[in-house]
């Protein structure tokens, strides 16, 4: 396996896993999430394009298998916040056929590794309350809740 920049012809395969995930968040929290949409192409490439961000591809005999997006977060602002670097995950998603194999830890240390030359002395990622499998993932490699985000 191969963990590498996601490059534009990459998207076909980036769609395909964006609505796996997709289609269990809009199931699970309609109230949050959207079905999957033709707008999300031009989104995922502008994602892609992006520079001082991380979009990478878990890569497996030449077919894409998972992505992961992060980028650094430096408060600025907030007075009572830490103004250390934090690096802060936004997606990853793993192929539903090839969770389980490694995929999901291969691009979160990648994603440790690029964070960490950026300076940053932290990761963070948001899971959703029913994605259970990607919470056990997530507590495996050492991740621990700060915080609770509620809804009503």
């Amino acid at each position: 396996m191969e963990i590498r920049k996601a490059q534009e012809q990459d998207i076909d395969a980036i769609l395909e896993l964006n609505r796996q995930i997709g289609e269990i968040h809009f199931e699970q929290a309609p109230q949050v999430f959207c079905p999957p949409s033709p707008e999300e192409r031009a989104f995922l490439l502008a994602a892609i394009a992006a520079e001082g961000r991380l979009f990478c591809v878990a890569e497996q005999e030449g077919t894409v298998v998972g992505f992961l997006t992060a980028r650094i977060d430096i408060n600025e602002t907030i007075p009572f916040l830490s103004k250390e670097p934090i690096c802060r995950i936004g997606t990853v998603v793993v192929d539903e056929g090839r969770r389980s194999q490694g995929i999901g830890k291969a691009l979160i240390a990648h994603c440790d590794d690029w964070g960490k030359g950026q300076g940053a002395h932290q990761i963070r990622l948001e899971v959703m309350s029913f994605n259970e499998r990607a919470k056990a993932l997530y507590e495996a490699l050492g991740f621990k809740m700060l915080s609770q985000t509620m809804a009503r």
